[in-house]
């Protein structure tokens, strides 16, 4: 700007008052009470800010992952901002809101939305999931479990999900979503066409009642979805088939009458699962975040097209697998606690995918800007199958100069997950506690760039890890 602007922004008087405390809770009420006139903090902002512990800081991740505007970390640089920022404006940039899950399938309005009404659905979710029974969801039961007023439920739900472990809760909660996404996509509808075919005022119960009738059958009860077809007709209309109270207070009894009834209506489309896995392999909405979080943490992520070149042959390109290795040990040397990703099958240039088009005929799908075109035509290529490629795969990274301990765990931490039909290798690392060496020297990820370590650099190097 010019000089002159600059001098009349910066010779603004900022009025300032200074308080000192003996203690947080006193900072958290005059916060709350400074946000009491003016332009009111909705209620769940007023619940959150502040708030610490396994479910304030479990409600706040799955809404950001929902939402997609998820950061890799909770500091972010100022001019990073931008890229998960929620608009409603046709801006080059961020997350258009009408693009929200919640605004685009009518659960929720953009304003709704706005006023953190998503996470009060998350939070309602979780707190049925968490706890040996199903509770009364109302503003006051939401206060009481963000500790916002004196009561036992707070402290009952920390060790709820403490003690069913955080991360399986939200991965749980993540393949349940997965699933209604699935479902949707696959009916072609918005979440209130396919299931009150109208639009209603009390949606959001209707959307809890689904879900956790799915979380039951899929966790609860160990069961799969067998029949899609058969389940996208059994959620048709099945609105007016329950009877969810309208109110403020959404009762106990009622909530677990109408998730009874959503189970028995849709529970034939279900079958036993083959094999239960405790955890889950959900990828879909984590596949995205993970997208998403590389836009705002360039560092600790890369992106690969293939394990092939791009020139008519296709063959396996070895120069370029042994530079994706590399890159992780690079990546792990970020700092003691990075963990970083490398996806092959994806790509952020046009060029590349209108050159698999070319020579492949395969349409990529795009998402935020990412082209994912897969690699299971290189699999089938190279090894006859999905399967065979991963075993030999495995093989490879164990021919890898690095030690073995880092082959083991780049190892079992490699995965190949199907987005949308497009299979992605994902490999993962997290540094331990000491950097990682390649064919015995020190590399560093700076920007796109993967650099040697200078020895004169190593002090400060190691610095990081001390």
């Amino acid at each position: 700007m010019p000089r002159s602007r600059c001098e009349i922004i910066a010779s603004y008087v900022l009025p300032i008052s200074v308080y000192s405390f003996d203690d947080e809770q006193k900072i958290d009420e005059v916060f709350r009470r400074i946000n009491s006139n003016g332009k009111y903090l909705s209620r769940q902002e007023l619940r959150a800010a502040g708030a610490t512990g396994y479910f304030p800081d479990l409600v706040r991740k799955l809404s950001s992952e929902i939402r997609t505007d998820a950061s890799a970390s909770d500091v972010l640089p100022l001019n990073r901002m931008k890229v998960i920022s929620i608009t409603n404006k046709e801006l080059d940039y961020g997350i258009r809101i009408d693009d929200v899950f919640w605004v685009k399938n009518n659960i929720l309005t953009k304003e709704m939305v706005r006023e953190s009404k998503d996470e009060e659905v998350i939070a309602d979710l979780i707190s049925y999931i968490a706890l040996p029974e199903a509770l009364l969801s109302s503003s006051d039961a939401l206060d009481k479990f963000y500790g916002l007023k004196k009561s036992t439920r707070k402290e009952e739900i920390e060790i709820a999900i403490q003690k069913n472990n955080p991360e399986k809760i939200r991965l749980q909660f993540l393949r349940v979503y997965d699933q209604i996404r699935y479902t949707l996509d696959e009916s072609g509808e918005k979440f209130n066409q396919l299931i009150l075919d109208q639009n209603a005022q009390k949606v959001p119960r209707y959307f809890q009642a689904v879900f956790l009738s799915f979380y039951d059958l899929m966790f609860k009860e160990q069961m799969e979805v067998a029949n899609s077809p058969k389940l996208i007709g059994s959620l048709k209309n099945i609105g007016s088939h329950i009877n969810i109270t309208t109110g403020g207070n959404w009762s106990a009894a009622n909530k677990t009458k109408n998730i009874g009834a959503v189970k028995g209506i849709i529970a034939s489309s279900f079958k036993k699962k083959d094999s239960i896995d405790p955890a889950t392999d959900s990828w879909l909405t984590e596949f995205e975040t993970l997208l998403t979080q590389s836009r705002t943490e360039q560092n600790l992520y890369d992106f690969k097209q293939g394990f092939t070149r791009l020139d008519g042959v296709g063959e396996f390109d070895k120069e370029s697998f042994n530079k994706i290795i590399k890159t992780l040990t690079a990546i792990a040397n970020y700092g003691p606690k990075a963990k970083g990703y490398i996806c092959v099958g994806v790509t952020d240039r046009l060029a590349d995918s209108q050159k698999v088009k070319e020579l492949h005929n395969i349409d990529s799908i795009v998402y935020r800007n990412f082209h994912i075109t897969g690699i299971g035509h290189e699999a089938s290529r190279i090894k006859g199958s999905l399967d065979a490629f991963f075993k030999w795969l495995i093989q490879e990274i164990q021919n890898q100069p690095i030690e073995q301990s880092v082959k083991d765990r780049i190892s079992s931490e490699v995965r190949i997950i199907s987005y949308s039909e497009k299979d992605v290798v994902i490999f993962s690392i997290q540094v331990a506690r000491d950097p990682i060496m390649y064919d015995g020297n020190y590399y560093q990820r700076l920007g796109s760039n993967v650099d040697q370590v200078d020895s004169r650099s190593f002090p400060e190097f190691f610095r990081k890890f001390s």
